[in-house]
């Protein structure tokens, strides 16, 4: 009876690791695939940022727990951004909140590069 449960446990744990390495393995498909398009990013072009968006969002889902939090706080930056538009009063206040944003980003690119083995262009 002990063996049979040390059995399962083993393989349980198993799994679970094999599973978290499929999950993360994904995470950083994504993230090189972001990276890439991120690169072709025209600022002047306001159908950029959605699509940039858009696979912000897919990886804050996706991310693992060590960069989830830091991708919600890009996203949400990006979000409020997209939403000012054109809005220079309202894009003037948003630039003096990108401290948090700045930090979520260096935490991101850094865990990119040590985790995934991907450079994430960096903030302007």
């Amino acid at each position: 009876m002990r063996t049979t449960i040390a059995t399962v446990v083993t393989l349980l744990a198993g799994t679970t690791l094999l599973t978290a390495c499929t999950e993360e393995q994904a995470y950083c498909v994504d993230l090189a695939g972001y990276a890439a398009s991120a690169t072709q990013v025209d600022p002047t072009n306001a159908a950029d940022y959605v699509k940039i968006l858009d696979d912000a969002k897919k990886l804050r889902d996706s991310a693992p727990a060590d960069v989830k939090d830091d991708w919600g706080v890009v996203v949400t930056f990006a979000e409020k951004a997209q939403k000012a538009g054109s809005d220079r009063v309202e894009l003037a206040r948003l630039s003096q909140q990108t401290g948090p944003v700045i930090t979520a980003y260096k935490a991101i690119t850094t865990h990119a590069k040590d985790a995934c083995k991907v450079d994430v262009p960096k903030l302007n």
